[in-house]
């Protein structure tokens, strides 16, 4: 797993497995396992193009109230990989 260096956070690979495009966000998994989390379009850290289930992105964990929250979202997996 890679770290983002700007922000000491783990760098996490996933897809993307549901997305709502009138309301700007969904859910993605990451590739290691575990549970589905929400991410929002707006907190991609790149243009993502045309979102669609299947998708692989990367993106960094966030906590807050709700629970985690994928941000800084990216297009493609870090090591060029697709799923």
């Amino acid at each position: 797993m890679a770290r983002d260096a700007a922000r000491g956070r783990a760098v996490v690979d996933g897809e993307i497995v549901w997305w709502r495009e009138a309301k700007g966000y969904g859910f993605l998994r990451p590739v290691e396992g575990g549970d589905d989390i929400a991410f929002r379009l707006a907190d991609a850290a790149l243009p993502l193009g045309p979102v669609v289930v299947g998708m692989a992105v990367h993106f960094t964990l966030r906590h807050d109230a709700i629970g985690p929250l994928a941000v800084r979202l990216a297009p493609g997996h870090r090591g060029g990989g697709t799923l």
